[in-house]
């Protein structure tokens, strides 16, 4: 299995070398619409990779509970796994990003004209109005936000403690107005935060039920939190 995770880092860095070359006008027009193409194309590509290399394969399970409005997802993250397919999911998804990834050769640069977030994690309460302010004109163009409430990959059994929820995913529930759809998953038993070394087996995402708006700050915070945790645990 070293093998097979050895070449699928050398493919990936590869394809993720090539699709900002293969649209590069996206960079010179500044067309947000086909920087997002790219992203769809790039994930196609790293999921084939990740099955056929891998022996990864996936499920997505709660697609019903999905809103036709425009939403926000708070999505587990333990692995760049979900960084992936939310492209394939939705139409235009915004993927909310510390701006650090911006400075990574070719995707970092790729970053700066598709759909995304870009959220200075040092800059207190000024970053967390620019985040509000970011999610609500994606928003009202009916595209969805993806982030990623504990704001870093987490392994698998990571204690909440050690990893908390922070403060972005709340003030978007209470600023914002749209439903958040909590996600659980368990990405992270196959494509782990660290090491090379990936197994076979498939990875499930889970959609849960629409956190709908009016609930307080506290009543919110324990919900989504309970929620996620609970369900990843069981998948």
């Amino acid at each position: 299995m070293f093998l097979r995770s050895l070449l699928f880092t050398v493919l990936i860095n590869l394809w993720g070398a090539i699709i900002p070359i293969i649209y590069s006008p996206a960079f010179l027009t500044r067309n947000t619409k086909l920087a997002d193409h790219g992203a769809k194309v790039w994930s196609v590509g790293v999921l084939w990779m990740l099955k056929n290399i891998c022996g990864i394969e996936y499920e997505i399970r709660g697609l019903k509970k999905l809103p036709k409005e425009s939403c926000i997802i708070a999505s587990k993250h333990q692995s760049a796994w979900e960084t992936v397919v939310m492209h394939l999911i939705f139409r235009h998804p915004v993927y909310v990003y510390k701006k650090e990834l911006e400075k990574i050769p070719f995707y970092g640069w790729y970053l700066k004209v598709m759909s995304g977030i870009k959220l200075n994690r040092k800059g207190g309460a000024s970053a967390l109005k620019s985040l509000i302010k970011q999610a609500k004109n994606y928003l009202e163009k009916g595209q969805t936000v993806v982030l990623f409430p504990q704001g870093t990959r987490v392994p698998v059994g990571g204690a909440v403690e050690k990893y908390p929820y922070q403060a972005g995913v709340t003030a978007l529930y209470l600023a914002c107005g749209v439903p958040v759809i909590p996600a659980a998953l368990n990405s992270g038993k196959f494509w782990p935060k660290s090491g090379s070394g990936k197994k076979s087996g498939k990875i499930i995402l889970e959609f849960l039920d629409p956190i709908e708006p009016g609930l307080s700050k506290q009543e919110f915070n324990q919900r989504l939190e309970r929620e996620i945790e609970e369900r990843s645990a069981l998948l």
